[in-house]
């Protein structure tokens, strides 16, 4: 952990209240970074105090990007649209973050597009994808924006298109509903149910074939809800685990090999970066397939 050198320019009666006095910090902050011996002793004006910089920067995005290229798809004065490779996050947690979407932005000089929500990591992220998950993210650039389109998501975001490379010749096309739990540490992993009880979530998703090749297939998903993990679950629940996704049974593999192709709301937003499925298809053929029926999917 990084810290920098803090002083006080008077006396204080605890650190706790010169914290908050000083740099307006919420009790639960301090309580986060701090022991309540630390926070009770008293602060001497002018004497230099350590602070751990997650605490002094803390809802500040950390100017520096580490990770794969992530590019910008389209961009106006409401929207900005970006490729998230894998292996990327989408917002950070603390100021000690720097492999995310955000921190790529900061070093990409688009500052403008962070000045919203920034009361909140998340900023103007319409949604999430999973940390292994590539594919289309849009974020909002203006306040207004923002609660357009998240106050009224369900209204506002119209399809959600993904696509997925699974284990074996795919032949569960169909609307499907389900019943989630999250199990494990910090419900890590979805359980899976046919059947709901109290304790279940719904969610629903429709799949289609677009081609198989070599033992595996090219599905093309409509995602109706979005739950953690929704679509990795689900099709693994159906006998498909994806490719790479060991937590749901897939196969060992260089990545997860799920991909965000298209959102639709006020504006349709596609991601062209998908030269993933190279590996194992024809892209020019899944493209067709895949945009013949999105029509009627």
């Amino acid at each position: 952990m990084e810290f920098v050198e803090f002083s006080w320019m008077q006396d204080e009666p605890s650190l706790k209240e010169a914290l908050k006095k000083t740099l307006g910090s919420s009790g639960q902050l301090i309580k986060k970074h701090f022991s309540s011996k630390e926070q009770d002793r008293p602060v001497k004006g002018r004497q230099s105090y350590r602070l751990p910089l997650t605490f002094v920067n803390h809802l500040k995005i950390n100017p520096e990007y580490i990770g794969p290229e992530v590019r910008v798809i389209s961009e106006n004065d409401d929207f900005i649209v970006l490729h998230k490779p894998p292996g990327v996050h989408c917002h950070p947690l603390n100021y000690e973050d720097k492999d995310t979407l955000l921190n790529f932005l900061v070093t990409a000089g688009k500052w403008e597009s962070l000045r919203i929500n920034e009361s909140n990591y998340d900023r103007g992220l319409l949604y999430r994808l999973d940390h292994e998950t590539s594919g289309v993210m849009v974020l909002a650039k203006t306040e207004k924006a923002l609660r357009t389109v998240r106050d009224n998501f369900n209204t506002a975001m119209k399809r959600k298109f993904y696509w997925a490379i699974v284990e074996g010749n795919f032949d569960q096309d169909g609307l499907w509903t389900h019943h989630f739990k999250p199990t494990g540490l910090k419900g890590i992993k979805q359980k899976v149910a046919d059947w709901p009880d109290l304790t279940t979530q719904e969610a629903t998703l429709s799949v289609m074939k677009i081609l198989s090749q070599e033992g595996k297939s090219l599905v093309l998903v409509n995602l109706k809800t979005g739950i953690r993990h929704q679509i990795r679950a689900q099709l693994s629940h159906l006998g498909f685990p994806i490719l790479g996704d060991e937590l749901y049974g897939g196969k060992k593999a260089d990545r997860l090999f799920l991909h965000a192709l298209r959102y639709e709301f006020f504006e349709t937003v596609e991601d062209p970066d998908a030269e993933l499925f190279n590996i194992f298809f024809d892209l020019n053929s899944a493209l067709q397939m895949s945009h013949d029926v999105l029509g009627r999917f």
